[in-house]
């Protein structure tokens, strides 16, 4: 069953570019839309997590945010694909002097807006805070939907899920075609990974500067069914953005 959602999940890539085309993007946790931080946070929730220092240096460099309302990150909260989705394209757009265009939040400036004229999925509203950002990752190879026509974005990611994605964000932003990512360090021996759809993929990003990791760092299991949480995504985009700089 995981093998067949991961096959509607990245199969039949389309190539379709958007221009000059960027978007005023909201990243939303349920109902809550947490604000970007552009001054140093501390926040109430965080301190004896193990990601603490790389949640800090994530919402710095506006890959995610945390909660305005009351100072929290809320790190263990699941991870959506259309939060994961704004994550990875949030990165993306850090790269310095990249040729690509990336729509991002926030926008350069507002005059540039664009928006989304269609459906990027049935299920995806032109009007979702999230659509212009599926829309781009979905025409430039780094998220697809499933085969009935559906994105599902508030489905929970799975943490081999974000690993797949991570590696197709990692080709994209390196510019590179290949089936595989150069590796920056040796890869992590799994002790949970054997025959899961996605090996190759983990195996893959744990030699990419550690994307991949055991679960909250300990051990040798990646946990690779296990919800994608917010302190964990956060950590692993952040170390596919930072390889991609060197």
């Amino acid at each position: 069953m995981l093998k067949l959602i991961f096959n509607s999940f990245l199969s039949d890539i389309t190539t379709k570019t958007f221009g000059n085309a960027t978007a005023i993007i909201l990243l939303c946790a349920f109902t809550t839309k947490p604000v970007l931080a552009n001054v140093p946070i501390s926040f109430t929730d965080v301190s004896n997590d193990v990601y603490a220092k790389e949640i800090q240096e994530a919402v710095q460099t506006g890959i995610i945010a945390g909660f305005t309302s009351n100072n929290t990150f809320r790190p263990t909260l699941e991870l959506t694909r259309e939060q994961m989705v704004s994550m990875v394209i949030n990165a993306l757009s850090k790269l310095p002097a990249s040729p690509l265009t990336v729509p991002h939040d926030p926008p350069v400036a507002a005059a540039n807006l664009l928006k989304v004229t269609s459906k990027p999925y049935r299920d995806v509203k032109v009007t979702t805070w999230s659509a212009a950002m599926i829309e781009w990752a979905k025409s430039n190879g780094i998220i697809l939907g499933y085969s009935d026509g559906t994105f599902r974005p508030t489905q929970i990611v799975t943490r081999a899920e974000l690993m797949a994605v991570l590696l197709k964000a990692a080709q994209y932003g390196a510019g590179t075609t290949a089936s595989t990512i150069g590796a920056t360090q040796q890869a992590v021996a799994f002790s949970d990974i054997s025959n899961h759809w996605a090996q190759n993929s983990i195996k893959e990003m744990s030699a990419y500067c550690g994307v991949a990791s055991p679960f909250n760092e300990t051990g040798n299991a990646f946990s690779p069914n296990l919800a994608a949480k917010r302190n964990y995504a956060a950590a692993a985009t952040l170390r596919m953005l930072n390889c991609l700089r060197k």
